[in-house]
């Protein structure tokens, strides 16, 4: 929908018109309302942290469940989920004041690759 709008030019308000429910259309733009919701939701989190020891603790534990994640959907339709993923980190990044940016990335790396593992191995 996003490149019709941005191809269409001068034509963009009739194929909003055309369109039966327009962006509002649920069932089809669920993943942009959901990487909003989540990008909302990892700035909140990030924002209760007090210091950069707990927003680093939360971001590996957010890794090893987003690990278990991509496991589950290891031969399936990725790309919603690397979005809801990228949202969720954005929004943290965003919001943590008590933490470096790479060192929050490094965290959420190395969290993502604990839970892909423990639960590749079905340790846990």
């Amino acid at each position: 929908m996003f490149i019709e709008l941005l191809c269409a030019g001068e034509n963009m308000i009739e194929i909003l018109k055309n369109k039966k429910a327009g962006f509002f259309n649920l069932t089809r733009f669920w993943v942009e309302y959901s990487f909003i919701f989540i990008l909302i939701i990892g700035f909140i989190v990030a924002l209760w942290s007090g210091s950069a020891v707990v927003t680093y603790m939360i971001i590996l534990l957010s890794g090893i469940i987003i690990g278990r994640g991509w496991l589950l959907r290891k031969y399936h339709f990725q790309i919603p989920f690397v979005l809801i993923t990228i949202a969720y980190l954005v929004g943290f990044v965003f919001g943590s004041f008590h933490g470096e940016t790479k060192y929050i990335l490094i965290f959420f790396i190395v969290g993502m690759y604990i839970g892909y593992v423990l639960h590749s191995r079905e340790l846990i």
